[in-house]
């Protein structure tokens, strides 16, 4: 007697095959978020590398949480005090040992494609340098928001999504205390049809 699959059971099967589907391409995603690194002491005269002062500590421990449960597998970090230390609060939670990297445009270049070829599927932070964030974002196939990142934009999250077939979105958002300059333009902002939805800057 031949086996028959009932309708009911059919269904059963599309649907975890479905599931599966939306599951494999979901993991194919590379997730990669990057930050400015977090404030520094503003009196002069300025330390070849200072620390963070108070408000970048702060900051620091605002990335951890708003990265929190985001399965981040490596964080990239400058040779620069204020980059490990922003990193340091999340990479401790992590237990990740931050990577450093060279901020020229070959080393931000190389950074890129090692991140797009070794960590396919998985989630990346990096902590940039006002100077080095839009050519990271442009090395990632992604939209460069502005044409320079302020002196005192300290408070923007880029998330770069890179899918399975090449193609590269870019969503930013606030985190932490209120801090800076340029404005994100609507276009990147989050739910930005629902403006009810968009969460206002909190002090955690």
């Amino acid at each position: 007697m031949k086996n028959v699959l009932k309708p009911a059971n059919l269904f059963k099967l599309f649907i975890i095959c479905l599931v599966l589907s939306n599951f494999n391409a979901l993991a194919q995603k590379t997730t990669i978020y990057l930050v400015r690194h977090a404030e520094i002491p503003v009196t002069l005269p300025k330390a070849d590398d200072p620390i963070l002062s108070d408000a970048g500590q702060k900051r620091a421990n605002d990335l951890a949480k708003q990265l929190k449960g985001k399965h981040i597998k490596a964080i990239y970090v400058t040779k620069f005090k204020r980059s490990g230390l922003t990193a340091r609060p999340l990479a401790v939670k992590a237990k990740i040992l931050p990577r450093v990297y060279e901020t020229d445009s070959t080393g931000v270049s190389n950074i890129a494609k090692a991140l797009l070829k070794n960590f396919q599927g998985n989630n990346v932070l990096i902590i940039a340098d006002a100077n080095t964030l839009m050519p990271f974002l442009a090395a990632l196939g992604a939209d460069t928001p502005f044409a320079a990142v302020s002196d005192q934009d300290y408070d923007m999250l880029y998330k770069v999504t890179v899918k399975e077939n090449g193609e590269v979105e870019l969503d930013l958002d606030y985190y932490g205390q209120k801090h800076h300059d340029n404005e994100i333009p609507e276009k990147y902002l989050p739910e930005i049809n629902h403006p009810e939805n968009i969460r206002p800057f909190t002090n955690y």
